[in-house]
């Protein structure tokens, strides 16, 4: 019996060997990350419709979106969502020959070409793929002989319907030293931007990585996290990696303390300390009243205005909860603090004067 089940688990053992020798040759052969999935991407306001767009191409190739022009600046997850696109596509139909490359990679083995004399092999190499993606294509530029043979593959792939996935750094038009030709053929298809993540969605790709390593992330510590790192994903992903290795080391879940406590270069540098008491004081000598005036009882409009717009800053700029909020301005009950963000939000819509003073207030109280 005993032998019988060990020979059960031998054989369970190499058909586990072989999926993963099949799957390392095939990201071997694509040069996908299996990382980059539709399951691993985190959605927001800067993606969305970039990411409605990759679905539908994986289960469309070559239909609608050809080429797909993603662009923004670097660490947004442009190779995220075009991999992701790869990956999809080979879950539908394995038998699909995709490839991801670097611009680099591309010029590289056009320039061994050249050397070799062995055009006809470089061009049925290109010419085999269904999918065919290449990130930052702005390298090419300046390359006479690379954007030429970039330009008869590219026709090869519109002509054959064969789905195309360029990334860039700028809109395609604002390439420079690029192939007039190349550049009105890259606006063919679909070209959109990538944006950095607001607040919400830094937050949610916080979550989803502690989540990824299973690790215990509060939620005060993502939204301490997200605040301090606002300008792209990969400096994000950069940041939790250090909360969490401090985590593991110290064998505790991530709060506050240990995020501070892991950061605390990245957040001395970039931001000083905010304080309720700081945005009061930025606030009275923005609108000339006096920060006793702030934390009175007076409701005439000169200085109500005022009041709840520090309010409404200190729950954006601060951790503090709407009661804490509450007794930092003369001890008002939560329900008032609400009351005045709920009416800042809405004055910032329809007031462009409020809304200027607003932003010139964030940018005071932060720097």
């Amino acid at each position: 019996d005993s032998g019988k089940t060990a020979a059960k688990s031998k054989k369970k053992e190499a058909a586990a060997e072989e999926t993963r020798a099949r799957e390392e040759q095939h990201y071997a052969q694509t040069n996908l990350s299996p990382d980059y999935t539709f399951e691993t991407l985190v959605e927001g306001k800067g993606n969305r419709i970039a990411a409605a767009a990759a679905q539908s191409i994986a289960e469309n190739p070559g239909q609608g979106y050809n080429p797909f022009f993603l662009y923004g600046s670097t660490g947004l997850g442009k190779t995220h969502l075009i991999q992701a696109i790869g990956n999809q596509l080979l879950k539908n139909n394995p038998e699909a020959k995709v490839r991801y490359m670097h611009s680099d990679d591309y010029i590289r083995s056009f320039m061994s070409a050249v050397r070799t004399n062995s055009y006809d092999v470089f061009k049925q190499q290109y010419k085999q793929y269904d999918l065919l993606i290449i990130d930052d294509i702005q390298f090419i530029k300046g390359k006479d002989r690379t954007m030429e043979e970039f330009f008869y593959l590219y026709n090869h792939f519109h002509n054959e319907k064969k789905q195309l996935i360029l990334t860039c750094d700028v809109l395609p038009t604002k390439i420079e030293d690029m192939d007039d030709r190349l550049k009105s053929r890259f606006s063919w298809g679909l070209t959109l931007e990538l944006e950095p993540p607001e607040l919400e969605m830094r937050v949610a790709i916080l979550q989803k990585k502690a989540e990824i390593a299973g690790v215990s992330l509060d939620e005060q510590a993502a939204f301490f996290i997200a605040k301090h790192i606002r300008s792209n994903v990969r400096e994000l992903e950069g940041a939790f990696k250090r909360v969490e290795a401090r985590s593991r080391f110290l064998k505790k879940p991530i709060d506050i303390d240990l995020a501070a406590d892991a950061l605390q270069d990245i957040v001395a540098h970039a931001h000083k300390v905010i304080t309720a008491d700081l945005i009061m004081d930025q606030v009275a000598k923005y609108y000339r009243i006096k920060i006793s005036d702030i934390l009175g009882s007076k409701r005439t409009r000169n200085i109500a205005r005022p009041r709840q717009v520090a309010m409404s800053l200190t729950k954006e700029l601060t951790n503090l909860s709407l009661p804490a909020i509450g007794d930092a301005f003369g001890g008002r009950d939560h329900t008032t603090v609400m009351h005045g963000v709920k009416n800042v939000a809405k004055l910032r819509v329809e007031d462009p004067e409020i809304a200027q003073d607003y932003e010139k207030l964030l940018i005071l109280i932060q720097n």
